[in-house]
C-alpha cells in the first residue's frame, strides 16, 4: 500500500510547503480535498487550467502523485457540471479518481439516476469515481447496495476507516461489501470524547484493519484525512501528518 495524505489536513500550506513535507514525511502522494481559502480546487490558482500542467510536473519531478481529487459532488445533490470539473481537473493532474459523498438522497431512484450521470462524466474525461462511506451512505452495506444498483463501470467505493466502525458495522464485514469495488482508503483515529486524536491515541482499530486490507490485497493508496480545516483546536499538520506518516509504516510493516 502507498501513502498519502488529504490537503484537508493542512489549510494554510501553499503548494510549494504542501511538496517539501510530503516528501519531507515520506508520503507517495497527495489527496486534493481544497487548497489554502479555495474550496473549489478548479478555481485555485496552482489548479487554473492554465496552471496545471505545470503544478503536474512539479510534483511528478519529485516523485509524488495526485492520488484523488476529492470534490464536493453529492448524489443527493445531483451538481453534475462540479463533478465534471474535477474530473477534467483529475485528469489533467493525472489523478486516476474523484470522491464524491452519497448525501442524503429524496429517492433512491434519484440517487441511481445522478450517480449513473456522475459515472459518465467521470468516465468521459477518463477517470473513475469513488463513494466514500459518509452522510446517508456510511457503511459498507449502504454503499455497496448503492454501487450495485447503479452497476457503472467508472463508479467504485472508498472506505472512510472511521465512519462504518462508528456507524456499528463489524470491519470484516465492511471489507467484504466494500472489497470488490475497493479502490481508495481514508484514515484517522479518534474517540467519541476526545474527537480526532494522533494515530494509535483513538480507539479505532486502524492497525487491524490495515491487517486486513494487506491480506486482502489491496495495493491502493491510504490517505490521511487529518480534519485540521473543519477542527482547527486538533494538531497542526506538522505534527500530526509525520506522525501518521511514521506510524501507518510501522502498522504497515510485516518485517
Amino acid at each position: 500500500m502507498k501513502l498519502a495524505f488529504s490537503t484537508l489536513s493542512c489549510p494554510a500550506w501553499d503548494i510549494e510547503r504542501i511538496l517539501s513535507e510530503t516528501t519531507a514525511s515520506g508520503y507517495d502522494g497527495v489527496e486534493l480535498r481544497g487548497y489554502r481559502d479555495e474550496m473549489d480546487l478548479p478555481k485555485a490558482a496552482p489548479f487554473l487550467p492554465g496552471n496545471r500542467l505545470a503544478t503536474r510536473q512539479r510534483f511528478e519531478d519529485a516523485g509524488v502523485a495526485f492520488c484523488c481529487v476529492s470534490s464536493s459532488g453529492i448524489v443527493a445533490k445531483g451538481n453534475i457540471e462540479h463533478v465534471r470539473e474535477n474530473a477534467a481537473l483529475a485528469r489533467e493532474l493525472g489523478a486516476p479518481y474523484v470522491r464524491i459523498f452519497g448525501g442524503t438522497p429524496e429517492s433512491r431512484a434519484q440517487a441511481v439516476e445522478n450517480l449513473r450521470a456522475f459515472g459518465d462524466a467521470a468516465q468521459s474525461e477518463g477517470v473513475a469515481l469513488v463513494l466514500e462511506t459518509h452522510d446517508d451512505f456510511s457503511t459498507g452495506a449502504t454503499v455497496s447496495a448503492l454501487l450495485a444498483e447503479a452497476a457503472h463501470p467508472a463508479v467504485f467505493s472508498l472506505w472512510d476507516l472511521h465512519h462504518p466502525y462508528r456507524q456499528g458495522e463489524p470491519p470484516a464485514e465492511t471489507l467484504a461489501l466494500l472489497g470488490p469495488t475497493l479502490r481508495h482508503v481514508h484514515v484517522k483515529d479518534s474517540t467519541v470524547e476526545r474527537g480526532y486524536l494522533l494515530l494509535g491515541e483513538g480507539d479505532i482499530p486502524n492497525k487491524p484493519m490495515l491487517d486486513s486490507l494487506q491480506t486482502f490485497g489491496y495495493d491502493g493508496y491510504v490517505s490521511v484525512e487529518w480534519e485540521k480545516r473543519w477542527h482547527p483546536e486538533i494538531a497542526d499538520p506538522e505534527i500530526a501528518l509525520p506522525q501518521y506518516a511514521e506510524k501507518l509504516r510501522a502498522y504497515l510493516s510485516r518485517a
